[in-house]
C-alpha cells in the first residue's frame, strides 16, 4: 500500500488515494451553478468528468457544487460507488448512478483500505460531514455546515487533518467559527475549505491560517501526501 495523498479540486471537493483506492469527496467539475444559477466558476475544473477515475464517490448533500447534475451523467460510473444521504437518493438515480449506498449521519463503509463515516452537519438540506480513516490517520471534512455544539462531540475523534468551511454564508460557517471548532477539536493540522469558486460565496483562507498555529492552505489542484501536510505545522 502506497502513502495516502490528498487532491483539492475546489469548492469542497477532495481525491483521496493510497495507490489501489480511490475516494472521491465532493467533486465539482462542470459549470452547472452559472447554468442554474448565473453565478460563474472562479477557477477552471481540474479535468472533465469523464477523467474522473474513482472507487466511491461521497456527496454531503444535494446542492449542485455537492451533487454536480452536469459531471455525474458524464462519469465513466461503471462499478463505481456513490454515498450521499437519502435525501440525495433521487437525485443521483436521475444522473444515472446506479451503485448507491445510503449516507446518513452514523452510515460506515469500508472501501479497500478507507473507512468512511457519515457524522452530523448543520446545514440548509440534510447533510452530513465525513469522518476517513486510513492506515492509523484520521481525516475530517466538515461538508456544508453552520457551527454547531453537536460538532464538538467530534473531539474523541482525534483529527490528524480537519478540512473545514469558511466562507460564512448559504448554510456554513464562517472564519470566526470554523477557527473555534478547530480549536475544540484539536486536530495536528487544520485546512480551511468551501472557498475559491463563486465570487458571490468565498473567503481569503489566510483569514483562517494567521489565527491558528496549525492552520495549512491547500494549492488548488496539487497532490499532498498526507504526512508531508503533517509536516508543515
Amino acid at each position: 500500500m502506497k502513502e495516502l495523498t490528498i487532491r483539492w479540486i475546489g469548492q469542497s471537493g477532495y481525491i483521496l488515494s493510497d495507490g489501489q483506492t480511490t475516494v472521491t469527496i465532493d467533486p465539482y467539475l462542470s459549470n452547472v451553478v452559472d447554468r442554474v444559477a448565473k453565478r460563474g466558476r472562479m477557477v477552471k475544473a481540474p479535468f472533465p468528468p469523464e477523467e474522473l477515475a474513482s472507487d466511491a464517490v461521497v456527496c454531503t448533500h444535494d446542492h449542485l457544487d455537492h451533487v454536480d447534475i452536469d459531471a455525474i451523467p458524464l462519469m465513466n460510473k461503471g462499478s463505481m460507488l456513490f454515498l450521499a444521504p437519502s435525501h440525495a437518493k433521487d437525485t443521483l438515480l436521475s444522473c444515472g448512478v446506479t451503485h448507491y449506498l445510503p449516507f446518513d449521519e452514523g452510515a460506515t463503509y469500508t472501501v479497500g483500505d478507507f473507512t468512511l463515516t457519515a457524522v452530523f452537519a448543520d446545514h440548509s438540506v440534510p447533510a452530513v460531514g465525513v469522518i476517513v480513516e486510513h492506515d492509523g490517520l484520521t481525516l475530517y471534512f466538515s461538508g456544508d455546515t453552520e457551527y454547531h455544539e453537536r460538532l464538538c462531540e467530534l473531539a474523541n475523534r482525534n483529527i490528524d487533518i480537519m478540512f473545514i468551511c469558511i466562507n460564512g454564508r448559504l448554510g456554513n460557517m464562517n472564519v470566526r467559527d470554523a477557527v473555534k471548532l478547530t480549536n475544540i477539536l484539536s486536530p495536528r493540522v487544520g485546512v480551511p475549505t468551501h472557498y475559491g469558486m463563486f465570487e458571490s460565496n468565498t473567503e481569503d483562507p489566510t483569514s483562517y491560517t494567521s489565527r491558528l498555529s496549525c492552520g495549512f492552505e491547500m494549492i488548488y489542484n496539487q497532490e499532498y501526501k498526507a504526512k508531508e501536510i503533517l509536516k508543515h505545522v
